[in-house]
């Protein structure tokens, strides 16, 4: 069933952290498109606490899969309209 991971703007924001569990995967992608530039950059917790780019979501790369476990974060950049969601 999809959840909203983070509501569709065109503003910068954060989402609250999402869990992958050990063995568990994940899809996540962008919703909500009005053009080409949206961006949302995907983070991974570190053990220090720390968020660390791993990949990115984009007009041109909308979808992926998070097959590591760990806690991560969607981080839009503000100007192209999009929100996350996982399916």
């Amino acid at each position: 069933m999809p959840t909203e991971i983070l509501a569709t703007a065109a503003t910068a924001d954060d989402s609250a952290d999402v869990v992958v569990a050990d063995g568990d995967s994940l899809t996540v992608a962008l919703k909500g498109l009005t053009d080409d530039t949206a961006r949302v950059l995907v983070l991974l917790k570190d053990d220090a606490g720390a968020y660390n780019g791993v990949t990115e979501l984009t007009a041109y790369d909308k979808a992926k899969v998070l097959a590591a476990p760990g806690t991560y974060r969607f981080t839009r950049v503000a100007g192209g309209t999009c929100g996350v969601f996982s399916g």
